[in-house]
């Protein structure tokens, strides 16, 4: 494989990575400000158990954002590591290959 191939196949893999991160993180902002407009709601309703569960899936949610680029390299790696041209480099390419250091 060509130098030239390879460093394309590697930008096009850091560019689905991004957009993989801004997909997941916009998810994960829409679902914690809508569970934040409804804490109240069930609170005052008295579904506790439903309380206790969006409390719980915001806490795994958070922890989401700070783990979202080696989410989003690990999903980049299962979609495009199928594909025949990514396929070798997929396999010899690490999360770190693709920061901008």
């Amino acid at each position: 494989m060509v130098d030239q191939d390879r460093a394309e196949i590697i930008r096009r893999i850091k560019k689905t990575q991004e957009n993989i991160g801004i997909t997941i993180g916009i998810t994960v902002i829409i679902i914690l400000l809508f569970y934040f407009f409804t804490y109240a709601q069930l609170a005052t309703a008295g579904w506790i158990g439903l309380l206790w569960t969006e409390g719980f899936t915001s806490l795994l949610l958070v922890l989401v954002l700070f783990r979202l680029g080696p989410i989003a390299f690990f999903l980049a790696r299962l979609w495009l590591g199928k594909r025949a041209a990514y396929r070798e480099v997929m396999s010899s390419i690490t999360r770190a290959d693709l920061s901008d250091s």
